[in-house]
């Protein structure tokens, strides 16, 4: 049966947050999958220039987005993963609360693009989590993206590290959860390799500097292929995300990407 592959987005999870939550769901993909909590992220950390560099493997000095997280046209010219899995006959879906995410991908390169815009003060992530569950369950796409925006709003309201950013990881973790119990209850759990991340973390109530504790990220993959409970040795950059998510579909990658997959963690 062919791969499948669920994008799991965090943004603004610092790993030393991860650590420090209770998070028994993220707990069992590295635990069983390979990770680094010493991925870097992109100059300025700001989500979008990190997810532009994420999904299309080129670094802000060429895709052209700034830390003003405004899209530019010519970051169209380095094709996003999502465009390529399109191009190559896949099922791609999008599950967000953040709109300005739309960019990721050229018109036509999804099936489903949901998007539900967060909501300060709420919990804007467990509706999506549930939307994607029911759409991965009932259509079963071959590429989805998740992303989760609630730490990332906590910590510029209440600051990075704070106990209300430590619990919204942990309600991250439950939204996960939820989801992995649809693909187990559905049977598409051996089939499905996740790789969970955050763009970028942050330090006091923001981020965007060259500082660790803006620049480190977790990156943890899982799935069939994947060394279970192995400390990836080799660097990890965000830009490598789109093709290590090629390589496991399959899929060819595109000439001007500088990113390469992450092949040491696989088997």
């Amino acid at each position: 049966m062919a791969v499948k592959l669920l994008l799991i987005i965090l943004d603004a999870c610092r790993p030393d947050g991860l650590a420090q939550a209770h998070t028994p769901h993220l707990d069992s993909l590295w635990q069983t999958g390979g990770y680094t909590w010493t991925a870097r992220s992109v100059l300025p950390s700001v989500t979008l220039p990190a997810h532009m560099t994420m999904f299309r493997s080129v670094s802000p000095e060429k895709h052209g987005v700034g830390e003003d997280n405004v899209f530019v046209p010519g970051a169209a010219a380095f094709p996003s993963v999502l465009d390529v899995a399109k191009q190559n006959g896949l099922h791609t879906a999008m599950f967000y609360s953040w709109e300005q995410l739309r960019d990721l991908a050229a018109p036509g390169s999804l099936d489903m693009s949901y998007c539900r815009a967060a909501r300060k003060g709420e919990d804007s992530d467990t509706p999506v989590a549930q939307a994607a569950a029911a759409y991965i369950a009932a259509e079963q796409p071959d590429l989805c993206v998740l992303y989760l925006g609630d730490i990332d709003l906590t910590g510029h309201a209440c600051g990075w590290m704070s106990p209300e950013y430590i619990a919204a990881i942990e309600a991250n973790d439950r939204a996960i959860g939820s989801v992995l119990d649809t693909l187990a209850a559905n049977g598409l759990r051996e089939t499905c390799t996740i790789l969970a991340l955050a763009d970028h973390g942050g330090h006091d109530h923001g981020h965007g500097t060259d500082s660790p504790e803006d620049m480190t990220i977790p990156w943890i993959l899982n799935g069939a292929g994947v060394k279970r409970g192995y400390a990836i040795q080799s660097p990890v950059h965000l830009r490598d995300t789109a093709a290590t998510i090629a390589h496991l579909l399959g899929l060819p990658r595109p000439a001007v990407w500088e990113g390469q997959p992450v092949t040491d963690a696989l088997v």
